[in-house]
Order: C-alpha cells, then structure tokens, then sequence
C-alpha cells in the first residue's frame, strides 16, 4: 500500500504553543512524564523535551509531503530505516513532486498511523542513527550547534539540510523546529 494523501498540519489547528495532539499520544500522561532517553549521553528530562518539541503533527497526519504521523516522518527517511521498500518519487494529487513507498509487512501504513509507540519507536531509531552519524564524523555538524539543534535539522531535512543551513539557506518550517529545541542537549 502506497502512502495516502490528507490535509497538511495546519488544518489539523496545530501551531508553535500547541505542538502536541492531546488525546492521540502516549505523552499524554501529564507534563511530567518523562520517557527513557535513546541517546547514551542524554538524561532523561531532556531527552523527553526534545521528543515533545518534535512532535508536530496529529497522530493519523499525512502532511502534503506525504510525511507521517506524529513525527511527519518522511518516506525517504523510512527507507533509510528499512520500514518502508520500493521508494519512488510521484505527484500527489495536487500536482507536488512527493516521494511514496510500501512498508515492509508486517507494518502497514494504517497500522503505523494508529500507533503512537511504533511512530515513536522509529523516530528513536532515527535520532540514534543520525546521533552515530555524527560521532563517526559521516555527518559533520557545527561544532557551535547543540545536538539536539542538529538532530532537528536533520529530521526535517536530511544530512544535506546541516550544509544548507551552514549556508544561511533556511525553510521558516525548520528554523522552527531548530528553536524548539536548539541548545536542549
């Protein structure tokens, strides 16, 4: 099954103050809940407010990207995760160039989009790889740039975007989600 097409974020009523959907999240077990940081060198409270700052997208959402889910995960980067096979690019139905793919059973686009612990899980698996990317030096960041900062960039933009923002060519959507969470760790 090929990802499907919805409304973008901002008709779901989210904005910067609001980031997290009530109701649809296993974060919705108070403020002060704190969730079992995946990166070795992050406490846990910072690790939990970088999560909640990362979400920005009701559970169910299909941006006009095609990007899913709580975390607007795109299909791109669920390949690199090996969740999703036979990524292609094509048009949505409003004419934009979006890349779509078929999970690898047994997941299924409508099971990841129902399931807040999968979405999480991934997401987890992702900063942690982005993480090792940069220990390794295969990703460079600024040294002047938190982690949490960098690992921002990258969800939304890949490892092109740390080069693009070095050059002073930025979205307002990922300057967004970089102040988030700039300087959390």
């Amino acid at each position: 099954m090929s990802f499907g097409f919805s409304n973008d974020v901002a008709a779901h009523g989210l904005d910067g103050d609001h980031l997290v959907a009530r109701g649809d999240s296993f974060l919705d077990d108070g403020e002060e809940a704190q969730i079992k940081s995946e990166l070795p060198d992050v406490d846990d409270a910072c690790w939990t407010q970088f999560v909640r700052s990362m979400i920005t997208a009701p559970l169910s959402a299909v941006s006009r990207s095609n990007a899913l889910g709580l975390f607007e995960m795109t299909p791109r980067r669920l390949a690199d995760l090996g969740a999703v096979k036979r990524l292609t690019r094509a048009r949505s139905d409003e004419g934009r160039t979006i890349w779509v793919a078929v999970f690898v059973p047994p997941l299924s686009c409508e099971k990841f989009l129902k399931n807040p612990q999968t979405q999480y899980r991934v997401f987890g698996k992702s900063m942690r790889d982005y993480t090792n990317k940069i220990s390794t030096g295969e990703i460079a960041r600024d040294p002047k740039m938190s982690l949490s900062g960098a690992l921002a960039i990258l969800h939304r933009c890949g490892p092109s975007g740390l080069e693009t923002w070095r050059s002073g060519d930025r979205f307002p959507t990922t300057m967004m989600a970089y102040d988030r969470v700039a300087g959390i760790f």
